[in-house]
């Protein structure tokens, strides 16, 4: 018989095998490919038609007679695979460990379990972290297998370590990165040495078989899988559930615009006005600050100077954040206007070191500033967009106190003025924070994806309500021009009034959750005017930015119906150079 096979080391599905026996669908076989041995799961009988002179090669070898993968990370990688447009070995590649794909003999579990229970899905959307901390405990100490997914690393830590004794024995904190250690927790969660699971978003592949799935803060961005799926955690945990019939249990400050659609939760809390400060920079009395070598400034309003010098005089702390790293966020040629990138990955270089060191934003890779412009020869390379390194040169003419938070700086270690990115919001947690103050909100919305708006609200809502139960005083500052100002409006007034207005928005345009935007990046110009007269025969409507390099975007609301346009070039992803890849998202 044929079987279809594919093979996650090499991101290759769908191969096609000779097999004499009957191989049951996930188990693990061993095959050849251009020559050497690999390993591939079986994903069921093929159909595909094949000409007669093509020679079949035999399967080499039979790792499991058996699929060891638990029958919901199994549905789950072949639903991502079909919702993502992807291969099935490139779902496998995201779910399962290296050591496993990889051949690693295991072993099977010593018991066989079940979820015998009815689908169910609630949700506790509470502002306050302590008052959902308490709510999770109560349904740990209930019966049954549990995991419990957190947006962060550092919150699932903090949430186990102050787990009580008994459940703390009963229950496995998930490693955040790819090591022998997460090979072991993997092991043992098979096994069901454990009964709950605690973990940041990658936990969501733990071969638990739960009876119950909890997701707090659903509504974060964080829970977008870094590779190449790009599928949210939480969508993936709600499919998950619904397989097994689990309960399913959405929490957070607030609910996604997918949760808030299906259950209609209500608001139990909604922000004081009197804790809102907005400075508007347009209207209000405002210093703008320069730094040599960079162009752009820093605007700091009257209100914000002034309210930060009262809180710092009281032996408080405050927290400014710029999401803009390093002395300038970009550095361009004075003359062609060409942006410097980075030559690995192709993302945009941050200036760090007085300009003469500068780091990928994307990748992290590090240089030295070059003498001239590759596209002009031009030797004037001028920052643009002063970054957190030139904040605290500008505020240290203002305060003494001053302290950029980074990674690997301790929250013990910071006092006083601490400038950051959004990271420095889970600080809210651990020291007393009296002031918020975004300065630069419109900032954040300069961004042209669909989704920015929600997360700026979101971002706004956790640098109210992070912490509040330990400082119930704190201000927030915003400032902002007339684009934040509508958003920062919406803050005193709930997220019950922001995400009606939000959903409407996205209705109107078909964005989702109404809608799917598809993004399709091609490395062949070739195929990529070939796809573009595909879809304008088919009637479907693409947005493309009319640069080669750059994708396209299709906006549908059925994922098959490009699928089947499309599907001849996904062919292509089978081999190692991927001329194609596709992008779904439908958060």
């Amino acid at each position: 018989m044929l079987i279809d096979v594919a093979v996650p080391e090499m991101s290759l599905n769908s191969l096609t095998y000779e097999s004499s026996i009957n191989l049951q669908e996930g188990s693990r076989v061993i095959v050849e490919v251009v020559g050497s041995l690999h390993t591939g799961f079986v994903i069921g009988r093929s159909e595909k038609k094949l000409s007669s002179d093509i020679i079949i090669k035999p399967v080499e070898g039979i790792i499991d007679n058996e699929c060891l993968i638990d029958p919901d990370i199994w549905n789950m990688s072949l639903w991502a695979a079909k919702v993502c447009m992807c291969g099935t070995a490139e779902a496998l590649k995201a779910f399962i460990p290296r050591p496993f794909y990889m051949g690693k003999i295991i072993n099977s579990p010593e018991i066989s379990v079940s979820v015998n229970g009815k689908f169910n899905e609630k949700n506790f959307f509470h502002p306050l972290d302590s008052e959902r901390v308490k709510f999770f405990i109560s349904e740990l100490e209930k019966p049954g297998r549990t995991l419990i997914l957190f947006p962060q690393k550092e919150t699932a830590k903090s949430f186990f370590k102050n787990l009580p004794d008994k459940l703390k024995s009963e229950a496995l904190l998930w490693p955040s990165d790819n090591s022998k250690k997460l090979w072991q927790s993997w092991k043992l969660i098979h096994e069901k040495k454990f009964r709950i699971v605690i973990a940041p978003p990658g936990g969501i592949s733990a071969p638990l078989m739960p009876e119950k799935i909890i997701v707090d803060d659903e509504a974060n961005p964080a829970y977008i899988l870094p590779y190449n799926l790009n599928l949210s955690a939480r969508s993936l945990a709600g499919h998950r559930a619904s397989f097994i019939n689990a309960e399913f249990i959405t929490a957070g400050r607030m609910p996604s615009l997918k949760t808030y659609m299906r259950k209609n939760p209500k608001e139990i809390i909604i922000p004081e006005r009197k804790y809102i400060i907005l400075s508007d920079i347009y209207h209000s009395r405002t210093k703008k600050e320069e730094i040599n070598g960079v162009k752009g400034n820093i605007p700091l309003t009257y209100s914000l100077i002034k309210n930060t010098y009262r809180e710092l005089s009281k032996g408080h702390n405050v927290i400014w954040i710029l999401n803009r790293k390093g002395e300038a966020s970009e550095i361009f040629c004075e003359k062609c206007g060409n942006i410097i990138t980075c030559q690995k990955c192709g993302g945009i270089m941050q200036a760090r070191n007085d300009g003469n060191i500068l780091r990928c934003r994307k990748c992290g890779f590090i240089c030295r500033l070059p003498e001239k412009c590759s596209k002009c020869g031009c030797d004037f390379l001028t920052g643009r967009r002063p970054g957190l390194d030139a904040l605290a040169k500008i505020t240290g003419k203002y305060y003494n106190d001053v302290h950029i938070y980074s990674e690997g700086v301790k929250s013990s270690s910071v006092h006083g003025l601490i400038l950051s990115t959004q990271r420095g919001l889970e600080l809210c947690g651990k020291i007393d924070v009296n002031l918020i103050s975004w300065l630069d909100l419109d900032a954040e919305l300069w961004s042209q994806d669909y989704g920015t708006r929600f997360n700026v609200f979101n971002m706004l809502m956790e640098s109210y309500w992070r912490g509040r139960e330990n400082n119930p005083e704190r201000k927030v500052l915003i400032q902002s021009r007339k684009t934040g100002m509508k958003i920062a409006e919406f803050l005193s007034q709930g997220w019950s009034r922001f995400i009606p207005d939000e959903l409407k928005n996205r209705y109107e345009f078909m964005l989702p959750p109404y809608g799917y935007i598809i993004e399709i990046l091609f490395s062949s110009k070739k195929t990529r005017e070939n796809m573009l007269d595909t879809f304008m025969n088919a009637g479907i409507f693409v947005m493309d930015p009319g640069d080669d390099k750059l994708p396209i975007y299709v906006n549908t609301d059925s994922i098959e119906t490009v699928r089947k346009l499309i599907e001849p070039e996904m062919l292509i992803r089978n081999t190692k150079n991927k001329y194609i890849k596709i992008t779904v998202r439908n958060e």
